[in-house]
């Protein structure tokens, strides 16, 4: 392990691949960090890592020191580990992800998904919604097939139901990606309805493709 750590300074240094619930998952070493890949995007602890990093700055997280937290599209924990060790909060976290796959990594190899305060459940992230009657004052979205976020995530009904888990005052991210002319009309679309649902909404765009919207 030290020497696949070692050697990925100098190039990726994969150490598992498998199948996840939407493609193949690889477990790699790079620049001396795990991360988890799908075929054609990072899904934690790399370039999304960044992006989220930028976005929890830019939404003056740390200051406003979220009691709850609900990351819809936990994935290995790349937000919360932003929450809990580089922002030091003491955020209550609810982690939901579809892919069992990928929740075993996370506790397998990621340490955060251990951390007290920090639970996770497996659950289709659109019925866990549906089902819940708690609020937060976090809620993170990252629901990506690939590189593109999910089916009916732009739905009005749909954000109708995820405001309604916003803690009052409490701040809605989420995360799209611009990869051609459908995904650029999908993340506009999305960002229209966020408009109808909550009071303010900005779009920040980070790592070229990123497109992010912090809506309170």
């Amino acid at each position: 392990m030290i020497l696949a750590r070692l050697l990925s300074y100098i190039w990726p240094v994969r150490i598992w691949k498998g199948a996840g619930a939407n493609g193949d998952l690889e477990l790699t070493w790079e620049y001396g960090r795990l991360v988890v890949n799908s075929t054609n995007a990072n899904q934690s602890f790399g370039s999304l890592h960044r992006v989220w990093q930028a976005a929890f700055r830019d939404a003056d997280i740390a200051r406003r020191r979220p009691g709850t937290a609900l990351i819809l599209g936990y994935g290995a924990g790349s937000a919360a580990h932003i929450l809990r060790k580089e922002m030091r909060l003491r955020t209550s976290i609810l982690g939901v992800d579809h892919d069992t796959t990928m929740l075993q990594l996370a506790q397998e190899h990621f340490p955060i998904g251990r951390l007290d305060g920090i639970e996770l459940v497996h659950s289709e992230a659109f019925a866990f919604v549906a089902g819940c009657s708690t609020s937060f004052d976090l809620v993170v979205v990252d629901l990506f097939h690939d590189l593109d976020f999910v089916e009916g995530l732009e739905e009005p009904e749909l954000l109708g139901q995820i405001r309604r888990l916003v803690s009052p005052g409490g701040l809605f991210l989420v995360n799209t990606v611009v990869h051609d002319r459908g995904s650029a009309l999908r993340s506009a679309r999305l960002g229209a309805e966020l408009r109808h649902v909550f009071t303010e909404v900005k779009e920040h765009h980070y790592d070229v493709s990123n497109r992010v919207y912090i809506a309170l």
